[in-house]
């Protein structure tokens, strides 16, 4: 099962499962993952099943899709991949077990390389996390929570 978490820009964190060949992701509420965020297009990316892997493809954005701080039109998806669109963090997962929403939140949170999700937990700084945005991936990873 393949699942994106997805982290809004108020801090709320949900899980949606991938279903079937094609998930257009964006700001309008017809996409099959609504992103309700200035940041996202209207139709902003989607996700397809090529039959072997999961490709993820900018649909012409304004605001440009990023995997792992990379701006992309099109790339292969792999389980872990930090994905960004506008102002708000997702998370490519592709697992059998649902996460609790803490765990899931970490997940979005971290890095690159993806930890054992019962890992102690710590505390997040979510005015930093948010403030520093996707322009700190020059210097740092957007993603990485501060310490």
């Amino acid at each position: 099962m393949s699942r994106l978490i997805i982290l809004a820009r108020h801090g709320s964190v949900r899980q949606v499962n991938i279903k079937g060949q094609f998930t257009s992701i964006g700001r309008d509420p017809a996409c099959d993952v609504h992103i309700d965020s200035l940041g996202v297009s209207r139709r902003h990316a989607s996700i397809h099943w090529t039959g072997d892997r999961f490709v993820l493809t900018d649909l012409a954005s304004f605001n440009g899709t990023f995997v792992n701080d990379e701006r992309v039109e099109s790339h292969a998806l792999k389980n872990g991949d930090a994905i960004a669109l506008g102002d708000c963090r997702l998370r490519f997962l592709y697992s059998s077990t649902v996460l609790p929403s803490e765990d899931a939140l970490r997940l979005v949170t971290q890095a690159h390389g993806l930890e054992d999700p019962h890992a102690a937990r710590e505390r997040s700084d979510w005015v930093a996390f948010f403030r520093r945005g996707r322009t700190a991936g020059k210097q740092g990873d957007a993603f990485v929570r501060n310490r």
